[in-house]
């Protein structure tokens, strides 16, 4: 049954998905860079291969730059104790690619595309002692291929959502044939292990552990602790507000909300951090506050300034990678994703003891789970909803302090899965 399906679905994948994937190459930027990148890399995959023919690799593959966040505290407890560990880290997304950090990795790749007998090439070409996934990113053929390549497979920081179609249906069916091959799973939770145990019937290779992308949010938070503040506003004032990851369906909730909570509320300012760049995003969001009469201002421009800082109390960071650091000095924030295709990142802030409000669906992110449970996560689901938190939370100092003791409590009680998930990848290899 399993080499049946492989066979259709690797007829499908060549003839189907690599010829879907080239035509949206033309049109797509990210897409065209994804099939670059793997079009060029086979020499430079031989060449370390050639390299590292005597020595201890270990692999691991992100799908992005999230999923990268959680492999790096694993990578970074492996060379503690083992500097001569070598690391391949590949990506499926440009993303990854291109902004995740990779500094203690030998060499970063694409995950080739998912045939079967070219990966099991790649895998005797490259001899990894372990494959690491994480989270949830695994690909039937490369599945297999590491199997026959006796590769052993680790899931780690594993996630299966309540909503998820890979324990359901025709999703389960597919999966129970091809999840027998991993070595084992680590859960991030007791609730994630039983919905394994649906497709991967075998308890005595399932750990909770955590999530370990926990480990280098709290690594992270900790390094930006010690750095001086990125001061924002010419004119500070004692509550700041800060909506990160923002997409214009989010928007759509939270703008007129905040602007009635801004009105109402002289000792608020805020920051506003969308997710993508676009120009005319940007000018969307400028257009809504001036049509309230509220001026704002792009980091781009008043950080050119002599004094760095904005006279408005409405700053939009138009630049990547400054999150961490600004939620160092926030009171409150909103995550965005959730009113899209999910929520974002809730642990980065929770890591400074924000509490944190998000749409509807975060399902997809245990971690926005368990804020909600612990009351200092706030899911809504409309403009009113957005309304009486934010505004109970600009208003309330007592409630707000104490909502965002409890995330930051959570985050720092769920310490430790990188250590244990090295500890066993020593043991295999």
């Amino acid at each position: 049954m399993v080499y049946l399906f492989l066979f259709i679905y690797t007829i499908g994948y060549i003839f189907l998905f690599i010829p879907v994937f080239c035509i949206g190459a033309i049109f797509n930027t990210k897409m065209r860079d994804g099939l670059k990148g793997r079009l060029t890399q086979p020499k430079r995959i031989r060449q370390f291969a050639k390299e590292h023919a005597n020595d201890t690799i270990v692999f691991f593959h992100s799908a992005s730059v999230g999923e990268w966040e959680q492999s790096i505290p694993i990578i970074k407890t492996l060379k503690q104790s083992h500097p001569e560990i070598v690391i391949l880290a590949s990506f499926f997304s440009p993303s990854g690619m291109n902004h995740a950090k990779k500094d203690d990795v030998d060499c970063a790749i694409y995950l080739p595309f998912d045939v079967c007998f070219a990966n099991y090439l790649f895998f005797k070409r490259i001899q990894p002692k372990a494959w690491v996934v994480s989270k949830y990113d695994i690909w039937p053929g490369s599945l297999l291929a590491a199997h026959w390549a006796h590769v052993p497979v680790l899931l780690c920081s594993a996630e299966l959502a309540k909503d998820s179609k890979r324990y359901s249906g025709l999703g389960a069916v597919v999966n129970r044939l091809f999840y027998k091959y991993i070595s084992y799973i680590f859960p991030v939770s007791e609730d994630y292990k039983q919905r394994f145990l649906n497709i991967y019937p075998f308890e005595d290779r399932l750990e909770v552990v955590g999530d370990a992308r926990y480990d280098q949010i709290i690594a992270k938070a900790e390094a930006v602790k010690e750095q001086p503040d990125v001061e924002i506003f010419e004119n500070p004032l004692p509550v700041t507000f800060i909506g990160g990851s923002l997409w214009p369906a989010d928007e759509k909730h939270l703008f007129p909300a905040l602007l009635r909570v801004f009105k109402e509320n002289d000792n608020l300012q805020l920051l506003l951090v969308p997710h993508e760049l676009h120009e005319s995003h940007i000018q969307a969001i400028e257009q809504t506050f001036a049509a309230e009469g509220i001026a704002t201002e792009r980091y781009s421009e008043f950080s050119k300034k002599d004094s760095g800082k904005t006279a408005c109390r409405v700053a939009i960071i138009n630049t990547i990678g400054m999150l961490a650091k600004l939620y160092k000095n926030t009171d409150f924030a909103y995550v965005g994703g959730a009113f899209s295709t999910g929520v974002h990142n809730v642990a980065e802030p929770s890591a400074f003891a924000n509490p944190v409000v998000y749409g509807p669906k975060h399902v997809n992110s245990y971690e926005a789970m368990q804020l909600k449970e612990k009351a200092g996560g706030f899911p809504v689901s409309n403009e009113a909803e957005c309304y009486d938190i934010l505004s109970r939370l600009a208003k309330d100092e007592s409630f707000r302090k104490d909502a965002g003791k409890k995330n930051q409590d959570f985050l720092y009680a769920s310490k430790g899965a990188s250590q244990k998930i090295a500890q066993y990848i020593l043991e295999i290899i």
